[in-house]
């Protein structure tokens, strides 16, 4: 008998190893085949539309060719999802690029207009009124011409991704990345409208990149077992709500993006890591910025600051943080030993200096641009306003060296650090290899790297809110989110969660804008800036008066703004992009012969002075000022260079 229970016992125990077996073994074959089936025919019926689309302009009315535009946005972001994955340089070169003026044959203004425009104009789809008044039949038939063209680029665009060879390959980890990436995407360039920019496309584009989401991840929760009962019920309420939602609110200054944000997109986002989880599907192991198993776009240390770093020297270690945060308040980096890099980013100001522009290194003139903050700024492949430094440490090249900054010299700085024994000893634990080589020039760059990238802001009142505390955010905050992802365009540029120009949701490009920045702060006269920016670097014309998209995160306290330091509040800088920056003076530059081109839509925003407010009142709750700490003493240093040792910490000046 009681041979008879063990054998019973055993059986049971083996049955259930067996079911828990199968659980594991959840087969998501036929949903990845029906997925990439899906999104094939997305792109399909894209390319279907790009062909009649063109046909719709010169002859068609206006009613039409609005509806028809909407509907091209629609049909672009339900076919975009796995383009933007699989492909993200042709999405940026040849899709949605963010928006920059370049040659391409036209005629007009057609002639410096990108083939994105298509998606960011839209060309030809003014009021019948306007079509008469203003322009003539040849101008109508070159914009029809340029849009059939533009539309044939995007076919073959659409046909060079190839998508089928890369569903051929997609494995199971891959499928849930690419649908946490889209979903991470969609809650900050789709929320923002910031591929498209102009209003009629904002709801479209929201409506094609979410329905196309919802519809991938049915596909795997189908495949879930009986057992998983509840998720899939969870499921089934999270998608009849958001499509509920977004059916009921269509308009597009209206809608509530801070609620849309809450009770949906992050969800949304947790929802899908759940079920990777019930599924076993391991997490991708991949370099990237953003963590793999982040649960939404806010949630916390989501950013991988080793995704920066240029080389593997310059990678994280507690030995080399350590060392870098000396470095960067020790004056010796400079040629009189009395300025530090902490004498332009003051932790005592998030990292700025509070100066229209930094004192020069003479103390004769001040520097050529404003300072900005370094908090956060690890999270990005362009350094400068000019964008001219790859990395925080190609940076220092330039600070260190360039005479009116430092005006220091690496192979100096080596002899200064070298001695001192305890400066010596911290090389040798940051960087085992100094031992036998010594200190170098690389070892210095990459220890500063590496405590920049430590230098971060991402727990705000506003990240507290996002990630559960609904006590961290006013009602006038809350609302001036809205606006700042609406009405005001700001999220169009300064991308969420970073409020910087990283693009999301790779955040390996980081973009560059021209805005008109004027030379004073009157808005009675105006006079452009002379700083040419991005164009001294990269000899693009185009490029002219552009400049690097700052973070707003501290901005309440990295006064004054924009490159040259001109604006001394936010609300002056609010005021400025209501009035459509540099365009509004438009009819100035056509008297002074050829006008700069300006990245921004040449239409004041007509915010109220209550948006105006809440506005601000938002940007405000982005402070985080944790990492802002100085160290107490500096490593002394020996032999010829003692007398340095009193040197003060951060700099004289």
């Amino acid at each position: 008998m009681k041979q008879l229970i063990v054998i019973l016992l055993l059986a049971a125990a083996v049955a259930s190893l067996s079911m828990a077996s199968n659980e594991r073994k959840i087969n998501l074959a036929p949903a990845l085949q029906s997925i990439g089936e899906l999104s094939l025919a997305h792109i399909n019926s894209l390319d279907s539309f790009l062909q009649t689309y063109p046909t719709y302009f010169y002859d068609s009315g206006y009613e039409v060719r609005q509806q028809k535009y909407k509907e091209l946005a629609y049909y672009f972001k339900r076919a975009a999802g796995f383009i933007i994955y699989f492909e993200p340089e042709l999405y940026h070169e040849k899709l949605i690029a963010p928006f920059q003026f370049q040659e391409n044959g036209g005629s007009g203004i057609l002639s410096v207009v990108p083939d994105n425009w298509l998606f960011t104009g839209p060309i030809g789809n003014e009021h019948d009124t306007s079509l008469v008044k203003f322009y003539n039949r040849q101008d109508s038939l070159n914009q029809a011409g340029f849009i059939k063209k533009v539309a044939g680029n995007y076919r073959k665009a659409l046909a060079e991704g190839n998508l089928s060879a890369h569903f051929s390959s997609l494995n199971e980890s891959e499928l849930f990345d690419a649908l946490r990436i889209e979903i991470f995407r969609i809650s900050s360039i789709d929320l923002a409208n910031a591929d498209f920019v102009i209003e009629e496309a904002g709801m479209p584009s929201l409506n094609g990149s979410l329905h196309s989401w919802l519809m991938y991840t049915d596909g795997l929760v189908q495949a879930l077992p009986d057992s998983k009962k509840e998720l899939r019920q969870a499921w089934q309420s999270m998608q009849a709500s958001t499509k509920q939602y977004l059916d009921l609110n269509q308009d597009f200054n209206k809608f509530d993006r801070m609620f849309f944000t809450q009770k949906h997109l992050i969800p949304l986002s947790v929802y899908l890591n759940e079920l990777q989880v019930a599924m076993k599907v391991p997490f991708l192991k991949k370099n990237s910025a953003l963590r793999t198993d982040a649960l939404h776009l806010y949630d916390k240390n989501i950013f991988i600051a080793d995704y920066f770093a240029p080389n593997e020297q310059a990678t994280y270690t507690a030995a080399r943080a350590a060392l870098g945060e000396l470095l960067f308040f020790d004056p010796v980096l400079s040629g009189n030993n009395q300025r530090a890099c902490a004498s332009c980013h003051k932790p005592s100001m998030a990292f700025t200096d509070g100066k229209i522009k930094s004192v020069g290194f003479d103390f004769e003139e001040v520097l050529s641009r404003n300072s900005p903050t370094v908090i956060n700024s690890g999270f990005q492949k362009k350094l400068f306003w000019d964008q001219r430094a790859a990395s925080l440490e190609d940076q220092l090249d330039s600070v260190v060296n360039n005479a009116h900054e430092l005006n220091g010299s690496f192979t100096s700085l080596i002899q200064t650090l070298s001695a001192s024994p305890e400066y010596v000893a911290l090389f040798k634990k940051a960087f085992p290899h100094t031992a036998q080589e010594g200190i170098s020039r690389a070892d210095i760059k990459n220890a500063i790297g590496v405590y920049e990238r430590t230098v971060t802001g991402m727990n705000s009142r506003f990240d507290s809110y996002m990630q559960g505390d609904a006590s961290k955010l006013s009602t006038e905050e809350i609302k001036g989110f809205n606006v700042y992802m609406g009405k005001a365009r700001c999220g169009n540029c300064h991308f969420a969660p970073l409020f910087n120009g990283a693009i999301p949701p790779f955040f390996d490009l980081t973009d560059h804008k021209s805005v008109g920045v004027p030379l004073k702060d009157s808005m009675l006269v105006y006079e452009l800036d002379p700083d040419v920016g991005v164009f001294k670097p990269d000899n693009n014309i185009f490029s002219r008066f552009s400049f690097k998209t700052p973070t707003l995160r501290n901005a309440a306290l990295t006064a004054p703004y924009m490159h040259n330091g001109v604006y001394q509040t936010l609300e002056q800088v609010v005021n400025f992009y209501d009035h459509a920056g540099g365009e509004k003076f438009l009819k100035d530059f056509s008297k002074a012969g050829p006008r700069p081109l300006f990245t921004l839509i040449p239409l004041e925003l007509k915010l109220t002075e209550i948006e105006k407010s809440d506005l601000v009142a938002f940007i405000k709750t982005l402070t985080d000022t944790s990492a802002s700490k100085t160290p107490k003493r500096l490593p002394a240093l020996e032999g010829k260079y003692a007398n340095l040792n009193p040197r003060v910490i951060g700099g004289e000046y």
